[in-house]
């Protein structure tokens, strides 16, 4: 009699994870990234980046439900269309519970583990440095939180 119960259960889960995971699958566009410092001190750097570079406001992030993900870069970005998909080509995420791992094919990067989030037409990752040992962290940066809106 427990076996049912226990077959129902791990369906109910698994229709969590694939459905939790599913609703990352589409197209975004990245609105912030918030970086806090050691010190506390917190600054969103998209503006900035908008500013310098006003092709990277049209830059989007798709999420393909076979794990892979693309970046398509406008042609007014010139030279550095190429170099930042290249950057981005082939890359593949998944998701595990409320977590997202993000892989390059760029080694000098290491995957990356971010605490997920997603609300209505919002994904937001959170991650954390110190969890993260192994990325680059030339400023000695506490967290960064990447939002993003579904298109």
């Amino acid at each position: 009699m427990k076996s049912p119960s226990l077959i129902l259960l791990l369906a109910l889960a698994f229709a969590y994870a694939t459905a939790h995971a599913q609703n990352v699958v589409g197209t975004w566009k990245r609105t912030a990234m918030i970086l806090t410092e050691a010190n506390g001190k917190t600054e969103d750097s998209q503006p900035e980046l908008i500013k310098t570079m006003p092709c990277t406001a049209g830059i989007t992030y798709n999420f393909l439900a076979d794990g892979t993900m693309r970046v398509d870069v406008p042609e007014s970005c010139g030279p550095m269309k190429k170099t930042i998909e290249r950057m981005n080509k082939a890359g593949r995420w998944s998701v595990s519970g409320r977590k997202l791992r993000i892989v390059v094919p760029d080694k000098s990067l290491p995957d990356s583990d971010y605490d997920l989030t997603l609300s209505g037409n919002t994904m937001t990752w959170d991650f954390d440095y110190a969890a993260n040992p192994q990325m680059p962290n030339p400023t000695k940066a506490k967290r960064l939180v990447i939002k993003y809106t579904r298109l």
